[in-house]
């Protein structure tokens, strides 16, 4: 994969999804955009490629995000690097294991695999989230409510993120041999192989 690629869409990525994607709020669900691009990624780039670019996703949503810390008069937010990193890494490991038996060059496969990226980053985040709250947070990381209706409220967000994902992945397709993946055949992640030299 070519990263002077990649992180120039990831930057585009996050900052819509920071200014821009509030403004498509219905009942409290924002989509994101950032399971659509994880997920495509996922679907074409080796292994490895795909889990760096998870990591890289991660570290910025928990730079984003900052947890409720202990003060000593009161709490304060405080960075906390790892949650959101390990949790993009589940995301993109859910679908690097599913693209063997899924048809990539079809628009509705990126936004099923956005879905199933989403969900099992929330779920990995929420469980993070939970062995952290029993020892470490006076408040979980997912904010108030129980993990359970966080994880129903983050499926709801997935299936929106998916059904928004439909456009911007028809783009991202468009443009599938500017990005240099590993990868090339049209169902198989052992299929075809094109720009052997760029994971």
């Amino acid at each position: 994969m070519r990263w002077w690629v990649f992180i120039p869409v990831l930057a585009l990525v996050l900052t819509m999804d920071a200014a821009f994607m509030p403004a498509f709020a219905i009942g409290g669900h924002v989509p994101q955009l950032w399971p659509l691009l994880l997920a495509f990624v996922a679907l074409y780039a080796s292994r490895g490629a795909a889990l760096w670019a998870a990591m890289m996703v991660g570290v910025w949503l928990d730079a984003m995000h900052p947890a409720l810390g202990v003060g000593g008069d009161t709490p304060r937010a405080v960075t906390v690097f790892g949650p959101h990193i390990l949790a993009c890494a589940a995301g993109a490991w859910c679908v690097l294991e599913s693209r063997t038996w899924l048809y990539r060059r079809n628009v509705l496969t990126v936004a099923f695999s956005t879905f199933n990226c989403a969900l099992l980053a929330s779920l990995a985040f929420i469980a993070i989230a939970g062995i952290r709250a029993a020892y470490a947070d006076p408040s979980p990381l997912w904010g108030g409510g129980s993990g359970a209706a966080a994880l129903g409220s983050d499926m709801v967000d997935a299936l929106y993120s998916a059904v928004i994902a439909i456009l911007p992945a028809w783009g991202l397709q468009s443009t599938l041999t500017v990005w240099g993946f590993a990868t090339a055949g049209p169902r198989f992640a052992g299929g075809n192989r094109m720009n052997r030299g760029n994971d």
